[in-house]
């Protein structure tokens, strides 16, 4: 029998205790920053319309208690919280909440695309044409594929989100690109003839030559495509795709040789080369967190018409994100 009614003390106890919390619910006092309230799903069930409840400072060691007022609408659409203060928070719906007209996403964090940081990549030419050249000329501008690279420095970028999820946008930029094509044929270079056309040019053939290069600078503006998945994670995957425009800034040939003394030297010469003063590439990348995988290719032809050959460079590499 004592045993049977400390029990029912124990159950009555209990009861008291838990009745009350019912209509307390603890949400941490961070409203000025996004994703740090969550959706109570019983809310509706434990807090009846028009109860009360609290908002407890978690992170205080000594509590304090803030009463507000909930308030829905008759369409059961739109709930408004009132503080003691009569401060208006507004539930907008699911995913999105207002307070004093600042809107925030309460689920997902903003959306910010992968444009900043470095690139690196293997070039090459992709439908090359020397049909306007002679068959001994076929091929002058070949590459040594394994030393032809190209870096990107992307420096400035503008994410513009275009759904609730914020998991998809628009993203703009700059950046800079320096390609360093080396040429696989050590006995030619490049020059302009008087006729104003591109045409291999036979080196010094008393010349030891260890690295023949032709190198290029465009400033590059990108708009790009890019959706991330899955929304809810902080690193998340993406893909983008888009368009990369060039505006050429520098060109030069350089070649490193010994000459006929065995002396180490070096020449450079500067031009336009008939390159085309913009280019237009296709560009797409995938990748996860920091890092990803890049391709692109240069929809537009690398010199003038009938300036020189037609050749598109594509490239491929990795690159970190920042």
């Amino acid at each position: 029998m004592k045993t049977f009614l400390l029990l029912l003390i124990v159950l009555f106890a209990l009861e008291s205790f838990a009745e009350p919390a019912r209509d307390t619910v603890i949400i941490k006092d961070l409203w000025q920053k996004k994703d740090t309230t969550k959706l109570k799903e019983t809310l509706r069930e434990n807090l009846p319309e028009d109860n009360e409840m609290k908002l407890l400072e978690t992170n205080s060691s000594s509590p304090k208690n803030v009463k507000v007022r909930i308030v829905r609408n008759k369409n059961n659409t739109v709930t408004t919280v009132y503080s003691e203060s009569d401060e208006e928070i507004r539930i907008l719906g699911k995913n999105r909440f207002k307070r004093n007209n600042r809107s925030y996403n309460r689920y997902h964090r903003s959306f910010s695309g992968h444009w900043c940081g470095f690139n690196f990549g293997f070039v090459n030419f992709a439908d090359a044409d020397y049909s306007n050249y002679a068959a001994s000329e076929d091929g002058f501008m070949d590459l040594d594929y394994m030393n032809s690279f190209v870096m990107q420095f992307n420096v400035f970028q503008q994410s513009i989100n275009l759904v609730p999820r914020n998991n998809f946008g628009i993203v703009v930029g700059l950046g800079l690109e320096y390609q360093r094509l080396r040429f696989d044929n050590k006995k030619w270079t490049v020059t302009v003839n008087d006729d104003n056309i591109l045409v291999p040019q036979e080196i010094n053939p008393e010349w030891k030559v260890k690295k023949n290069s032709f190198k290029t600078l465009y400033l590059t503006i990108p708009l790009l495509m890019e959706v991330q998945f899955p929304a809810l994670h902080r690193n998340k995957m993406y893909v983008s795709a888009g368009v990369m425009g060039g505006i050429r800034l520098h060109s030069k040939t350089k070649i490193v040789y010994n000459n006929s003394n065995g002396n180490k030297k070096k020449e450079k010469v500067s031009d336009d080369f008939n390159l085309l003063p913009v280019k237009a590439d296709v560009v797409a990348r995938i990748g996860y967190r920091g890092v990803n995988v890049w391709g692109s290719y240069t929809l537009t032809n690398m010199f003038k018409a009938d300036k020189g050959p037609k050749l598109h460079p594509y490239s491929v590499g990795l690159g970190i994100t920042f």
